[in-house]
C-alpha cells in the first residue's frame, strides 16, 4: 500500500508542478492590484505624504509623487501622475518618451495583466476591461511615445453621472 501511494505521489507531483507554471498574467492581477506601487485606487489624498500638486481639472486633482521610481520594466517612464477625484485616488497616468521605452512599459504591462484587447491591427493601441480596474496603452504613431491610463471604474462612474447631472443643455429650438 506504501508503494502505491508514494507511486501516485510521483505522478502526482508533476502535475501539480506543471498547474503551477501555467499560472498566467490577466485581467484579475489588475483587479487585485487595484493602483500602482501600493497607491490604492479610492484611498484618500491624506492618505498620502510625498505628493506635489501639478494640476486641477474640474472635481479632479493631479499630483505627482516626490519619490518616483521612473522605471517600469526595463523601460524609463518619463512621468506618473495621480488623479484625485473629490479627494480619493481615481486616475493614475504613465507617460513614456520613445520607442524601446513605450514597448518596454508595454511588455511590463502584458507581463502582469497579460495581452491586452487591440482594436487595430495598424495602431499601437491596447485595452484591459478587469471588473473594477480599467487600463489602456496608448502609442503615438510618430514619435512612440506612449500614455497609459489605469482608471478605477468604480470612481469614474460616480464622474461621468455627476458631470451629466450638472451638465446644462441648450434649451431645444434655439
Amino acid at each position: 500500500m506504501k508503494a502505491f501511494s508514494a507511486t501516485i505521489c510521483l505522478f502526482a507531483l508533476p502535475l501539480i508542478t506543471v498547474q503551477a507554471q501555467d499560472v498566467q498574467p490577466g485581467l484579475d492581477a489588475l483587479d487585485d492590484t487595484y493602483g500602482f506601487r501600493g497607491a490604492k485606487f479610492e484611498t484618500p489624498l491624506s492618505s498620502y505624504k510625498d505628493l506635489v500638486l501639478a494640476e486641477k481639472a474640474g472635481q479632479t486633482q493631479y499630483y505627482r509623487r516626490t519619490s518616483e521610481r521612473k522605471q517600469l520594466g526595463s523601460g524609463e517612464v518619463t512621468d506618473v501622475t495621480y488623479g484625485f477625484y473629490k479627494g480619493r485616488l481615481a486616475v493614475i497616468m504613465l507617460k513614456t518618451t520613445g520607442l524601446a521605452n513605450s514597448r518596454a512599459m508595454l511588455e511590463a504591462l502584458e507581463a502582469q495583466a497579460g495581452p491586452g484587447t487591440r482594436s487595430n491591427p495598424y495602431a499601437q493601441r491596447y485595452a484591459w476591461n478587469a471588473s473594477r480596474v480599467h487600463m489602456s496603452y496608448d502609442e503615438n504613431a510618430l514619435s512612440n511615445d506612449a500614455l497609459v491610463l489605469l482608471t478605477c471604474k468604480k470612481l469614474k462612474e460616480q464622474e461621468v453621472k455627476q458631470n451629466l447631472r450638472t451638465r446644462q443643455t441648450a434649451p431645444l429650438g434655439k
